[in-house]
């Protein structure tokens, strides 16, 4: 009997043994295969979205914003000419249709609870908010199919999609891009180094 008892026993470790190497199995399987058909996504950054040779518009040399003091109607007539400059930003047209990864700061556009399916891809902390707009060809308008949670603003992610030239307007600036949302991972900023 008592045999009995340890052989079922050890039929019953083997059988657990046999079945998580099987789960491990097709566990490993299943990544290998969405890696193998996943997109190819070619990581870019904020100067790539800017053609070769483009130079802020003529409008805003020689502003000397630190003259300026709020509610100045020279400040708000220089930064008038300068949203419509920045507003005409160039992108790079040879970006349509490619497929992107690329790393900013998020502005949520929609909240619904907790979930977001638009926002704002930003170059720097603080663009849109606590200063005027960057040019559009800086601005990345991102839809997400999947809806992301946790996102508040100035969130920093990496975003993979198709990129699209197309310009969008939101209360925060004019997107010069689009970008439809594969995948989203947070992204932990680097630290800056104090070198003297």
């Amino acid at each position: 009997m008592r045999n009995v008892a340890v052989r079922n026993l050890c039929c019953g470790v083997l059988l657990v043994a046999v079945l998580a190497l099987a789960v491990w199995a097709g566990w490993v399987a299943w990544e290998r295969y969405r890696a193998a058909n996943r997109p190819l996504f070619h990581e870019i950054g904020w100067p790539d979205l800017v053609p070769a040779g483009w130079t802020p518009p003529d409008v805003l040399r020689g502003m000397n914003v630190n003259r300026y003091q709020d509610g100045d109607p020279e400040a708000i007539d220089a930064l008038a000419r300068m949203k419509n400059a920045w507003a005409d930003a160039p992108a790079v047209k040879a970006l349509d249709g490619r497929l992107v990864r690329i790393a900013g700061y998020v502005i949520p556009l929609d909240r619904e609870n907790d979930e977001v399916h638009e926002f704002l891809l930003l170059p720097y902390f603080g663009a849109c908010i606590h200063v005027p707009p960057p040019p559009s060809n800086q601005i990345i308008y991102v839809r997400s199919k999947a809806p992301l949670e946790g996102m508040m603003t100035m969130d920093t992610f990496w975003v993979d999609g198709t990129l699209q030239v197309s310009t969008t307007d939101s209360p925060w600036g004019q997107a010069g891009y689009t970008l439809q949302a594969y995948d989203t991972q947070h992204y932990e900023v680097p630290a800056q180094s104090n070198k003297s």
